[in-house]
């Protein structure tokens, strides 16, 4: 006998390939390359992500809320065969754009503007089918329900998504437990990453609405949602209005500029009451709830003056540190949101689809172009620069001079060094080149080396290149703290001498996989790594190949060294026996060809509960030699 339920998912789950099969690919692209990097991260070499990692997760992430945006404006507006594959054609031309020209390494501004591009996708997954609201003088209910479908269900396919990867773990905790089965940690990191990706997805993609004439019917509002509303998020946003007013007067009355971090709390306030107006705005003429329409025309009149407090406050940062991104995005959003204010109180709360829709546009300017927020916040730090350097006369035909940087003061220094790490942080020194007779670039060298050994190595050429030494400073009210920082660039590798290098911190803990890693060395003879196996009984010695695979070189045995240790020392009786040994009974040993390994032992823990499996665990160094 079949199951009813069963062949109805199925069926559910078939209609949404053929609904979204470009949104499903997307799907198990992410998914597939997330599990790819979980298993290269388990068996790599640290610091030394996979080229492919971000373009391919970045635009898999892109991919899928375009395709979806694309597939559902076709259904609205009933796009010929031809047309609905021209625009995914154009939307894949985009993201193969977009993967081409992804760093391997993105820095601070390429995450930022994946966000924003992210963000702008989403929007237009939630306006696109309804762009032809932008001429209608009033509201239809369609576009309200349209977006309440998709909100619930996210937060449902969220639910359903956690509940049975946490049922799942624990399934396979269970399994590890009971029958003493080796679960590697990265399957749990494969369940999250297919639960999330492929699972989350086609769930959601299930409840996407497909008959949009159906939408427009009149039907009943959750009154769950309205409680929520009017007893919950409405009452917060009063609360901070009356906060940020009081704060407001403060200010007017002792005559203090506002605080930067007052900007953060008037953006929350106008979102939160932006969003509780939207959830609210089905039942805004319903006579019983002449209060909604009150609230949103005070609401709207009360954030013109907490604008001017947020103007004032994020003007105060720029004039004394120039625009970064983050101030640029705190002034757009407060220009949209006057713009939104004024809007809504001229359209009388009519007109919600404006909200997404234009978001989505400010999102997408800012996101690149010389408008956007990245060349804006180049050329003001630039220009801050130039401008701190003539000043304190430091520059010789426009290019810095170090002979003129001996008697700098610490607030010019300052200046100048928030504006170099500025460039330095998201990679950005070629700007600042035309300010420099020397050449700013990392060395081929470094290439591929950790990011934070790449960024000393530009801040020391800056250091020479304008003769000011950067140092940490911290103020706090009127006194100034410094610091000196010095710290080595691999602790974990101690170069003796030529063919010798010590290895710190190789420490095997309870509780993690049978198989850790727990050191590797980047040498000049080739990069080594220390492998721990059988949850530390086995330590091998492994050596990076010419094919990219580890390949084993030592091996040694504590398991053997911790039983023998156990049988000579253990006495009838003794709970939790604990011995001091000689250095030499905790020395492991071994050698092959040229090649030959010492591993130190601090502590060695021998653990074995009732009947299960043997653990280790050992704090331990280690001296690796070449014979010359």
């Amino acid at each position: 006998m079949r199951l009813p339920s069963v062949q109805a998912a199925l069926a559910t789950a078939a209609a949404v390939l053929r609904r979204f099969p470009l949104t499903l690919l997307w799907a198990f692209v992410l998914g597939g390359a997330a599990i790819r990097l979980i298993h290269f991260d388990s068996d790599r070499i640290p610091n030394n992500e996979p080229a492919w990692a971000f373009p391919v997760l970045s635009t898999a992430g892109l991919g899928l809320s375009l395709t979806l945006a694309l597939a559902l404006m076709a259904e609205r507006y009933r796009w010929t065969a031809a047309a609905r594959w021209g625009a995914q054609a154009g939307g894949a031309a985009l993201l193969a754009a977009w993967y081409a020209l992804a760093p391997t390494e993105p820095d601070l501004s390429w995450g930022l503007r994946l966000f924003l591009l992210g963000l702008g996708l989403h929007l237009v997954v939630a306006a696109g089918p309804y762009l032809s609201e932008l001429r209608r003088r009033a509201d239809t209910p369609g576009f309200w329900r349209y977006n309440e479908t998709l909100f619930l269900r996210f937060l449902l396919g969220g639910v359903y998504s956690g509940v049975l990867f946490v049922g799942c773990a624990l399934a396979l905790v269970a399994v590890k437990k009971l029958f003493d089965v080796d679960v590697p940690e990265y399957w749990f990191g494969y369940l999250f990453v297919t639960l999330g990706t492929v699972f989350n997805t086609w769930f959601f993609l299930a409840g996407v609405p497909q008959d949009f004439a159906a939408l427009e019917a009149e039907t009943g509002y959750p009154k769950g949602l309205k409680l929520f509303t009017q007893f919950v998020l409405l009452p917060l946003v009063v609360l901070y209005l009356a906060i940020l007013y009081a704060y407001l007067a403060r200010i007017l009355v002792t005559w203090t500029l506002p605080q930067g971090w007052v900007s953060t709390l008037v953006l929350a306030l106008a979102v939160a009451g932006i969003f509780a107006l939207l959830l609210i705005h089905p039942i805004r003429h319903a006579a019983e709830n002449a209060w909604i329409r009150t609230f949103a025309r005070w609401f709207y009149r009360a954030l013109f003056p907490l604008l001017g407090l947020l103007a004032v406050a994020i003007g105060t940062r720029v004039r004394a540190y120039g625009i970064t991104e983050e101030r640029y995005f705190v002034l757009v959003l407060a220009g949209w949101l006057l713009g939104m204010a004024v809007y809504f109180l001229w359209r009388r709360g009519q007109g919600i689809i404006w909200i997404p829709a234009s978001l989505a546009v400010v999102a997408f300017l800012s996101a690149g172009g010389p408008w956007g927020a990245f060349a804006v916040a180049q050329r003001s730090q630039l220009a801050r620069l130039r401008a701190t350097a003539t000043q304190y006369g430091l520059l010789t035909n426009g290019r810095f001079d170090a002979r003129r940087a001996a008697q700098l003061p610490d607030e010019a220094r300052r200046r100048l060094w928030s504006g170099f790490d500025f460039f330095v942080d998201r990679r950005e020194t070629a700007a600042l080149q035309p300010l420099f007779t020397a050449r700013l670039a990392l060395p081929d060298s470094l290439r591929g080396k950790p990011r934070w050994w790449q960024k000393e190595e530009l801040q020391e050429q800056l250091e020479r290149a304008t003769g000011i030494t950067r140092y940490g400073t911290a103020e706090d009210g009127t006194t100034t703290v410094r610091w000196h920082t010095f710290q080595l660039r691999n602790p974990q590798v101690w170069p003796l001498g030529p063919g010798r290098y010590w290895l710190n911190g190789l420490d095997m803990r309870y509780g993690q996989s049978g198989d850790q890693q727990l050191g590797t060395a980047a040498l000049p003879e080739g990069t080594f790594r220390l492998q721990a196996s059988r949850y530390g009984r086995q330590l091998q010695l492994q050596q990076l190949a010419a094919d990219n695979r580890w390949r084993p070189r030592i091996t040694l045995q504590p398991g053997r060294l911790a039983d023998s240790l156990v049988a000579a020392h253990s006495a009838p009786g003794e709970v939790e026996p604990n011995k001091e040994l000689p250095a030499a009974t905790l020395t492991l040993r071994g050698q092959q060809g040229p090649l030959r390994l010492q591993v130190f032992l601090r502590q060695l823990n021998h653990r074995q509960q009732d009947t299960q499996r043997v653990e280790l665990h050992y704090e331990a160094q280690a001296l690796l030699e070449f014979a010359q």
